[in-house]
This record gives C-alpha cells, sequence and structure tokens, in this order.
C-alpha cells in the first residue's frame, strides 16, 4: 500500500512468506472483473502527469491527444478514470505535487513523454504504481510503454532492400536520439555494416534545415534511397533540383503518426494503442501493489505497420 514505511512493507512480506501465502488468481480475476463492472461513479482515477515548461503547451499537444485519448478509453474498460495533472501546477515543487496527488487518493501514475532527453523526476514514487509513456526518462528506471523503434528501423530498411535498393542513406533532422536511447541509429548502423561489400553510408544529422548541407552529403554520397524523419521537408527539397520520388530516390519514413504525410512510405505509429498499453501495464501493477520504484523494470514495445506510400519504386 501507498504511505507505509518500507520497513513495515518488507516485514509484512516476510510474514506473508513464511505462513506460506500465496495470492488467489480467481479472486485476484473477480476483484478485476468488480472493478471493470461497477458503475462510472465509482471509478478510481490515475492521474497522466506531464512536466512540460507550461500548462497544456500546444508543442506537445500532437503527443499528448493522441496518449491521453488512448489512455482514457482503455482506463475506462478497467474501471478508471484518467485525468490529466501538470506537475508544476500552481507553482508546486515535484515533492508538493506529489502530495497533493497522494492525499487525492490517487495511486497510479502514467508518465508522460519528457521534454528533455535523458529525464529525471523527483516524484515521491513510493506513493504510487507508476508506468512511462516512451523512453526519455532515464531515472529512475520504472515500466515503460513504447513505440519500437529499433524494429520500425529494421522494417523500413528490408523493404528498400527488398526492392532493390542498395545505397541507402539516414538524414535526420531534429535528431533526437538519446530520447529514443538511440534505437533508430543503432538500427540503421547495424544494417550499413552487415552490407559487404558495399560501403557504409556515413547518415547526416542535423539539427537545424540547411539545404545546402544537404546536397553536399547527397553529391557526395549518391544514395538511391532516404529514410529520413524530415518527411515534411524532403519532397520540397528534392524539388530545387527538379527531381522526385520514386523517380531519381527513393524515399522512406522509419515512424510517422498514422494520420500525417500519407504518401511517403513509412512505418507507422499508433499513439492511442501505446496509451492503452501504458495503461494495461498499470493495471497489472495496480493489482499487485507494485508501488515505488521496481527491482527490476519491464519495458512493452508495441509495434508499427507498414504504409506502402507512393515514395518508393515496385519490388524488383
Amino acid at each position: 500500500m501507498p504511505g507505509v514505511a518500507e520497513k513495515t512493507r518488507k516485514k509484512i512480506q516476510a510474514c506473508a512468506r513464511k505462513f506460506g501465502y500465496r495470492p488467489d488468481p480467481a479472486l485476484s480475476a473477480l476483484a478485476d472483473y468488480r472493478r471493470r463492472t461497477r458503475p462510472a461513479t465509482a471509478y478510481t482515477q490515475v492521474a497522466y502527469v506531464t512536466s512540460y515548461p507550461m500548462k497544456d503547451d500546444p508543442a506537445w499537444g500532437f503527443l499528448t491527444d493522441g496518449l491521453l485519448r488512448g489512455a482514457r478509453k482503455r482506463g475506462l474498460e478497467f474501471g478508471y478514470d484518467v485525468i490529466s495533472y501538470w506537475l508544476p501546477e500552481g507553482g508546486c515543487t515535484l515533492r508538493q505535487a506529489s502530495s497533493i496527488l497522494f492525499n487525492r487518493g490517487i495511486k497510479g501514475l502514467l508518465i508522460a513523454p519528457l521534454p528533455v532527453e535523458n529525464g529525471h523526476l523527483d516524484i515521491t514514487w513510493k506513493y504510487f504504481c507508476s508506468v512511462a509513456i516512451g523512453t526519455s526518462m532515464i531515472s529512475p528506471l520504472i515500466d515503460y510503454a513504447a513505440f519500437d523503434h529499433h524494429e520500425a528501423m529494421q522494417v523500413v530498411v528490408e523493404k528498400l532492400r527488398g526492392k532493390g535498393y542498395s545505397r541507402i542513406g539516414l538524414f535526420m533532422l531534429h535528431h533526437r536520439g538519446a530520447r529514443l536511447r538511440y534505437t533508430s541509429f543503432d538500427a540503421y548502423a547495424g544494417d550499413q555494416q552487415r552490407q559487404p561489400p558495399e560501403p557504409a553510408l556515413p547518415p547526416l544529422l542535423l539539427d537545424e534545415f540547411s539545404s545546402e548541407e544537404f546536397w553536399r552529403w547527397f553529391d557526395l554520397h549518391k544514395p538511391d534511397a532516404i529514410i529520413t524523419d524530415a518527411d515534411s521537408k524532403i519532397l520540397d527539397i528534392l524539388k530545387e533540383r527538379g527531381l522526385s520520388a520514386p523517380k531519381h530516390v527513393g524515399i522512406a519514413c522509419s515512424s510517422r503518426f498514422i494520420r500525417e504525410n500519407t504518401g511517403i512510405a513509412s512505418v507507422t505509429q499508433d499513439l492511442q494503442v501505446i496509451g492503452a498499453a501504458a495503461v494495461d501495464r498499470l493495471h497489472t501493477n495496480l493489482l499487485r501493489s507494485a508501488y515505488g520504484v521496481p527491482a527490476h523494470y519491464h519495458g512493452t514495445l508495441l509495434h508499427g505497420h507498414w504504409a506502402e506510400g507512393s515514395t518508393l519504386r515496385k519490388r524488383r
């Protein structure tokens, strides 16, 4: 239970082991069923907590809307009311926000993606069962649900190889490898090293768009296909020289949201599915009374779906 001293918690657990206590799966299932079927007025609240620089920050709205919508829908299935909570509300410190949430009777937290790389939150974790969404938080390490960017990049590369592309370049704009724990880049680099005798193509990683740098890289390495996160800009860049996809070069994106730039070949990720998966894990933790920071954390990785688009040639 939250609020119980760690010493007391361990003492109770030791007594349970001594007397051979084992939870009854049937009773746990019954409790879960009752939670699912009780009236909405009895819903337990769990909090979707954000730490963006300002409340309802529009810069992150595209992310929160999908994740929160999926979390709320799945939460209702389990009997939870998922509410949005901005941690700095009223100028609170993280410890003060923890006390407010605890005093409201909130036992479960969904930690929204953090606005920084290698993020840290100093919440009073022992009060809550918690699950992070995404991989931007590295301290403390708690259970998380995230899109599998490594597998998505592998799928894109496999599709390109299957269509006969051999010189596959990587052009990343606003490169945020640390937020994804470098999984996309690692998958691409691994493929490049497994393709002898073709020399590896160095990726073009930019924080700000530069047409000059792009064309310098393009002319030097002559890729026949480009994997990019700059899917909103890449087709316009090619037009500068009268080029187009797939006639002159293949274009693919390793990850895009379902309804964005649907003409570009890509692996798509569904934010609502990720939000729902986070609630699934949180529900499990609440049933187990898994409060605090776990000794061994678990990750749930969601796979995307290939969208063919019109920017790649037909399979050879």
